[in-house]
């Protein structure tokens, strides 16, 4: 680290040399990939490449792994060394999901790391030997996290391994989810991811229980089939504790996290009201009836007309599985009571409820909460009650006592659209939320419960800061890795990115096609 002596209490900007050399320490390459440009700036980003010493591990699973070791290790090595974040040695926090990011990269040849370190100063003055110290802290750290992580290594794997299997029968097996039994689905607060002490663990009715083989054993629990399933009981026994485990578990998750065993198809997405959400061009005729339904624009959509969207957009790029909550949709937009319906002139909205036999033929499953409703139950194919956290299969009781006559109406698909995206000047994340100067309203992704930490808000962000024109069906999303220079980044779906993008005042809609 000559270099860096020589820039000894030379200003900041000297730093920025460091970006055309690369160092090698035995097996190790160092080179920085990113300089601030101020000690109170967001951190430098030094990229560490070593031989890949651990072959024969599913790759996500390893990468995963080797950023939760070094994010405990850096926090040790991390201290003040001058100045604003002088001395900050960091990978994001992670969730208790297994996702991809752009801190760690595996090949057969090599296992690469990107680590946020702020490089110190004082009075804007370069540290070098503070400098060198950091460095070789962050080396010792890494180099400590490659040892650690042998331990863990095989557990880790196997959590990852048996839920994409589990994952690829659900098909075959004519599910969209699977609970296992034993597992917590409770957590200790509403922001928390800690399984609650003392919940009542998981276990599936009889009539609902699956047995699915893997390579590592032979998993029970609750499958749930495709078609039209709604879950009822009383008040805060469980019912969204469910409903929000399986929207969270489009991602494996962690040993210990409890929803180990929660595990839904990759294309299931929750969908619920959102007054006053952005919408461009939706096409919503099938549950919206108003002059401009075929291409549904507005600033400030209502309760029932924003679901609709969401529901249709959904449907646009793909989803075949939508789950709804009724304590966060219109519930207007969920049913009408047949009663109340007889005092109707006109009508601008056509229910769930009429379309759910329509809408399970045209191959869409739809998972609902829905104790309100008896139009729902007699549609259902199966029917779950939740007592204490306990489900109980209620399909043939609803079946013989419950005799409701459906107005049944036919469901038609959206079209699909070719959107041009232009990103205005300056974006950025903060926290759960994209802001702009150039939008009236930031882009909030706190109710969405398939975004479950703030590094997938920031791949979401470098992503809307490029142009995008075409259907939003044919997104294709790079490895985080390649899409964010900082080790910031976690994967997402095409989904969260249309989510985005739906709701972005930056959009035009060029042309609308048939699905």
């Amino acid at each position: 680290m000559k270099i860096l002596m020589r820039m000894d209490g030379r200003g900041y900007k000297s730093y920025k040399l460091l970006l055309k050399e690369r160092y090698k320490i035995g097996r190790i390459n160092l080179s920085f990939r990113k300089i601030q440009s101020d000690p109170f700036a967001p951190p430098s980003v030094l990229e560490i490449v070593t031989p890949n010493t651990l072959k024969g591990y599913p790759q996500v699973a390893l990468e995963d792994l080797l950023h939760r070791v070094l994010y405990k290790n850096l926090r040790k090595v991390s201290k003040k060394r001058g100045e604003g974040r002088s001395g900050e040695a960091s990978v994001p926090r992670p969730s208790n999901s297994i996702l991809k990011r752009s801190s760690v990269k595996v090949t057969d040849e090599n296992i690469a790391v990107r680590i946020n370190v702020g490089l110190p100063s004082r009075r804007r003055r370069i540290l070098a030997t503070e400098a060198i110290e950091l460095i070789e802290s962050v080396l010792k750290a890494f180099n400590s996290s490659l040892s650690d992580l042998k331990g863990s290594i095989e557990e880790h794997s196997k959590v990852y391994l048996v839920f994409n299997e589990i994952r690829n029968k659900l098909g075959r097996l004519k599910l969209v989810a699977f609970v296992g039994n034993g597992s917590i689905l409770p957590r200790a607060c509403h922001y928390c991811e800690e399984p609650l002490k003392g919940a009542v663990p998981f276990e599936s009715p009889t009539s609902m229980k699956v047995e699915i083989e893997t390579k590592f054993g032979v998993f029970e629990g609750m499958g749930v089939p495709k078609g039209v399933t709604t879950v009822i009981g009383p008040a805060f026994h469980g019912k969204t504790t469910l409903l929000e485990a399986l929207a969270k578990s489009i991602w494996p998750h962690v040993k210990g996290d409890g929803r180990e065993l929660v595990v839904t198809s990759k294309d299931f997405v929750y969908v619920r009201s959102e007054d006053g959400r952005v919408v461009k061009c939706v096409d919503v005729r099938s549950f919206i009836e108003l002059p401009n339904s075929d291409c549904f624009t507005t600033l400030d959509a209502s309760g029932a007309t924003s679901v609709a969207a969401s529901f249709q957009e959904a449907v646009e790029v793909g989803s075949n599985v939508i789950a709804i909550d009724e304590d966060y949709t219109a519930t207007n937009f969920l049913f009408l009571d047949p009663i109340i319906g007889k005092l109707y002139r006109t009508r601008t909205i056509r229910t769930l409820s009429e379309q759910l036999s329509s809408i399970k033929d045209k191959g869409i499953s739809v998972l609902l909460i829905a104790n309100a409703s008896s139009q729902v139950l007699v549609q259902s194919d199966k029917v779950i009650y939740m007592e204490n956290y306990s489900p109980e299969d209620l399909t043939e009781r609803v079946k013989n006592e419950i005799d409701v006559n459906v107005n049944a109406i036919e469901y038609s698909k959206p079209s699909s659209r070719i959107i041009e995206y232009v990103p205005p000047k300056k974006l950025k994340r903060r926290g759960l939320e994209i802001i702009s100067p150039g939008w009236s309203a930031p882009l909030d992704f706190h109710t969405n419960p398939h975004i479950v930490e703030e590094a997938q808000v920031e791949f979401i962000a470098k992503f809307l800061s490029k142009k995008f024109s075409g259907k939003l069906s044919e997104l294709d999303l790079p490895h985080p890795w390649d899409l964010c220079v900082t080790p910031n980044c976690s994967e997402v779906r095409t989904y969260e990115i249309a989510y985005a993008l739906n709701r972005c005042e930056g959009i035009r809609v060029m042309k609308l096609t048939n699905i």
